[in-house]
């Protein structure tokens, strides 16, 4: 028999010495999954757990560098193996729209994380804080730091839109001693702590010692940082170093350079230099962290705050009556945007299957000139076939589509309508549009553009009704034209609804 003692060290071994022994993930299919795939985020976090030290970042890759004992460690805490995240904004206990109240600090939009950080340093509740500056002698590249004083946070305010290495910088935080820290990162960041935190499997000497405060940043897009530099210095001839800010909203990328000069670009102009890895990303709001903040839903000067743990809230408030910030509640007309946004970044979630096709990486130019861009590993899902498959012609497949449900939610103010690919085939480049019709004319028309709809996959699109609706209008198309035209009766929807209700009596 095992007396206490024993019982609580196999309790805490088990799970780790289980894992080993099964050997269920590796370094090589980490390998195979998410960096050859094009999904890493180059956070650097399979390179600071590797309990082996097997691992070093080599040109924004981690590479194997010695041996690989198959603990596991490293692909369950990377952010981009699979998750399950079952609403658009994750579970929140309250929102706000807020506003930095200390003049010192110039923030991104409202300059809430600052100010926030500012707080609890000051106070004691913190000794650290992980944040992103920008590199002294390369202009906005982005460095994570260990801020320990306030100082250091004020250096950190604003947005670099690169990826940053900030789990590496808390991982060493901890390892110098730091014991309540905050941590600031982006959705794919935030993803990896929670996970580190939730399955540590040979990271309790980590987590067992430190408290960590997460705090999210909204996030639609990140860009490599040679990237931006192409864009602007090879292409619009702007140096970095003269852009004092950067910020994306509306579907442009802002800048304002030399002083008081603006300017601004559809954000498509940038996606040859837009990460890989965001392709494939569908949390917009840092749906694992303690509070979450960004500028979508709020006005100019002000950031929309989600918070999701009863410590951030305490936290939040305190700062608020000690006169950090200024709060108020985020209205309807502010979540329906953060809702609208974060659905239209789900539609665009990656999956298993597309982890197989080919991706493309952006490669520095060099004088200007672009290089090719070659191919990184993976095969093509479904090799193309010139003849007809069981003598089914290929629009034939297609017409194998079908609304597999239509109904009314959010108190009956939206309509809900999912659709079933049947046909047994991704379709690509389709085009969903969603329109009101009153005699026969539309109107409130909605489109969105889906690259690939995978075979059994299912879409779902929320639609806000329109007062004395009766008719609603789906199609879909793609380059040949139109694949599915379908209209929706008001009457024929609540009469469903009326049905399944009376069957549940």
């Amino acid at each position: 028999m095992l007396n206490e003692e024993e019982k609580g060290y196999v309790s805490y071994t088990f799970p780790e010495r289980l894992l080993k022994v099964k050997k269920l993930e590796n370094f090589g299919r980490l390998n195979q999954e998410v960096i050859r795939s094009g999904v890493c985020t180059a956070c650097c976090t399979c390179v600071s757990v590797c309990p082996e030290k097997a691992l070093v970042m080599e040109d924004e890759t981690p590479k194997l560098v010695g041996k690989c004992s198959a603990c596991g460690i490293c692909y369950r805490a990377c952010p981009r193996t699979i998750t399950s995240l079952k609403s658009l904004i994750g579970d929140y206990i309250a929102a706000f729209v807020g506003k930095s109240a200390i003049d010192k600090v110039k923030g991104q939009d409202g300059g809430v994380v600052t100010s926030l950080l500012l707080y609890a340093m000051d106070h004691g509740l913190i000794d650290a804080a992980i944040v992103t500056q920008k590199d002294e002698r390369e202009p906005w590249k982005p460095v994570a730091k260990i801020a320990t004083s306030s100082e250091d946070i004020l250096k950190s305010s604003g947005s670099v839109y690169s990826h940053s290495r900030t789990v590496e910088a808390l991982v060493e935080a901890i390892d110098k001693g730091y014991r309540s820290i905050a941590f600031v990162g982006t959705p794919c960041n935030i993803d990896a702590v929670a996970k580190m935190q939730m399955q540590p499997f040979g990271l309790l000497h980590l987590f067992m010692k430190v408290k960590i405060l997460k705090v999210g940043l909204f996030c639609m897009d990140s860009f490599y940082h040679d990237g931006l530099k192409e864009f602007f210095e090879v292409k619009q001839g702007i140096p970095l170093s003269s852009i004092s800010k950067m910020s994306i909203s509306a579907g442009k990328f802002n800048i304002i350079y030399d002083g008081d000069k603006t300017a601004g670009w559809p954000v498509k102009d940038l996606d040859k230099y837009r990460s890989t890895s965001c392709h494939y990303c569908r949390d917009l709001t840092s749906e694992l962290a303690d509070i979450s903040v960004g500028s979508v839903g709020s006005p100019d000067g002000y950031s929309t705050i989600l918070v999701r743990s009863g410590v951030a809230n305490e936290l939040l408030e305190d700062a608020m009556e000690d006169g950090y910030l200024t709060l108020q509640p985020l209205d309807r007309d502010g979540l329906q945007k953060v809702l609208n946004l974060a659905r239209l970044k789900k539609v665009q979630m990656y999956t298993e299957r597309r982890r197989q096709t080919y991706v493309l990486k952006y490669v520095p130019t060099v004088a200007g000139v672009p290089e090719p861009l070659e191919r990184r590993g993976a095969i093509p899902l479904v090799e193309e076939k010139a003849e007809a498959k069981a003598g089914i012609t290929e629009r034939a497949l297609q017409k194998l589509l079908k609304v597999s449900d239509a109904r009314f939610v959010d108190g009956g103010t939206m309509l809900q309508i999912t659709l079933a690919n049947n046909s047994g085939k991704p379709i690509n480049d389709i085009k969903v549009r969603i329109a009101h019709l009153e005699d026969l004319f539309e109107s409130n028309a909605w489109e969105t553009e889906i690259e690939t709809w995978y075979p059994f996959d299912e879409l779902e699109f929320c639609y806000p009704r329109v007062k004395d609706d009766r008719e609603y209008l789906l199609t879909i198309s793609d380059r040949q034209g139109t694949i599915l035209s379908q209209k929706l009766s008001v009457k024929e929807i609540e009469g469903k609804k009326l049905g399944e209700s009376k069957k549940t009596e």
